[in-house]
């Protein structure tokens, strides 16, 4: 926990958060809509967002580094995109339950920025993506097991939640060779001993080795373009490009996962920033404007798995159905669709990711600079207008090395914030924070001015 002071400043001004909360505590599991939102003594309550700002329930201005948790990179409230909304909505923007024209056109925006997604469909979140893509590649290849980085997080679905944490006996474990933990319980067995291989991110030639030895029955590699477990663990000496290599060589079908990096940290993501094409990709957050969807898609051969060979449920029965189910009531829901849309195409104009590299910069490379002022042990890892500090970690290169980060250190520069009115991020010192094209000069200047006071306290307290 931080100083106590900064806890008592919180409390100062947020006591409406605080009401909020024992209420919701009667009726919401937690008191909030997802563990990753809840941080003691209690959450913040927000109202809404402009620009770059957040707004919470006691009329608190914050400038805003969570960003709908990567979903705004515009700013809140985009006047093009409200107005496309607002004509969607107008118009009819409800579940329609038929295709529209609507979900080519975005279709054929998106494959403008991912050409290596040939054949596309829609669900609804990050987690549905990665759960879909998983079963096309199974269905694909025919083979069950799948692996996936130590320490990265690709949804919320059985597949997923797997070694993204160590237990105190798995601690000393060889990092070559990572054991496979579920994170939680009620994800079964069978899936953690039998579907699951480990692989350690940045480290290509034990990743070779262990997809290697299990190539007989490995369908997919899901793997984010830059890993967001452990905060921001970006690939080093063209680890992607290995892994590319190693896959292709073993006929494994290759999954980006995107939903972070899609459109944040390139206009066509990991993919376009680092020359990596994937077989299939998973895109969510920004996709969607800041309403909820995703896409998916890949190579048309992998994609095909998915059309009907024949329609309903009886007929694929009797017919011997082979195709792979892919569904959702949501799927290209159209109010999504336009925001989503015009996102993307504000996005494309020219000089927008030249701006958002500029203020990252300023941003990022500043905190690298008060780390050193203060003479504070860290490191700053980002990749464009997403990163995370790192206190008393020298290298954050790998998600075992980012064990040693500080989290009452990350707790003075979140609460201190907070006092100050800037929101580090998400609350926990192992995620990230993100920028967007609302943010000025002046509101990075803000910042770096506020994190330079919590730096200059942890000096002082030697904490």
């Amino acid at each position: 926990m931080p100083d106590d002071k900064h806890i008592e400043e919180y409390m100062r001004k947020t006591p409406k958060s605080l009401q909020i909360y024992e209420r919701a505590c009667k009726k919401m599991a937690g008191g909030a809509e997802s563990n990753i939102r809840l941080f003691p003594p209690y959450p913040l309550y927000l109202t809404h967002g402009r620009g770059a700002y957040i707004y919470d329930v006691d009329g608190n201005e914050y400038i805003d580094c969570i960003c709908g948790m990567g979903c705004i990179i515009l700013g809140h409230n985009d006047p093009e995109v409200r107005a496309a909304v607002i004509e969607r909505v107008t118009k009819g923007g409800d579940v329609l339950g038929c295709p529209t024209e609507l979900a080519l056109d975005y279709i054929e925006r998106v494959q403008k920025a991912f050409p290596s997604m040939e054949l596309c469909r829609f669900s609804n979140s990050g987690t549905e993506a990665t759960m879909n893509l998983l079963r096309i590649a199974r269905a694909y290849t025919k083979k069950d097991a799948i692996a996936k980085a130590e320490g990265a997080y690709h949804g919320g679905h059985d597949y997923a939640l797997h070694a993204l944490h160590l237990t105190e006996k798995e601690m000393s474990s060889d990092p070559k060779h990572p054991p496979c933990l579920p994170y939680g319980s009620g994800i079964p067995k069978y899936i953690t001993e039998n579907l699951i291989k480990v692989f350690p991110y940045n480290d290509a030639e034990a990743t070779a080795e262990i997809l290697e030895k299990n190539q007989d029955n490995l369908a997919a590699v899901i793997i984010e373009p830059v890993m967001g477990g452990g905060g921001l663990i970006i690939p080093r000496d063209d680890y992607l490009k290995k892994v590319r290599k190693i896959t292709e060589k073993l006929g494994i079908v290759l999954i980006f996962d995107e939903v972070l990096t899609g459109f944040r940290i390139a206009y066509g993501g990991g993919q376009e920033r680092f020359g990596v094409k994937a077989d299939l990709t998973a895109l969510s957050k920004i996709a969607g404007g800041g309403f909820q969807m995703a896409c998916i898609g890949g190579k048309k051969e992998i994609m095909d798995i998915i059309v009907p060979k024949a329609q309903g449920t009886a007929a694929e029965v009797t017919s011997g159905m082979t195709n792979a189910v892919q569904v959702g009531t949501y799927n290209g829901q159209p109010t999504s669709l336009a925001a989503g849309m015009k996102t993307i195409e504000i996005l494309g104009r020219p000089g927008t990711y030249d701006y958002l590299e500029k203020i990252s910069k300023m941003l990022f490379d500043g905190l690298k600079d008060q780390l050193a002022d203060n003479k504070l042990c860290g490191t700053v890892n980002y990749v464009g207008p997403l990163g995370q500090v790192y206190f008393d970690c020298p290298s954050a290169k790998t998600w075992r090395e980012t064990f040693a980060l500080s989290e009452h250190k990350w707790n003075q520069l979140f609460y201190g914030g907070l006092a100050r009115g800037v929101y580090f991020g998400i609350p926990h010192p192992d995620e990230r924070f993100f920028l967007t094209k609302a943010h000025t000069e002046e509101n990075i200047q803000t910042i770096l001015n506020v994190s330079d006071q919590c730096m200059k306290e942890m000096k002082k307290s030697k904490c």
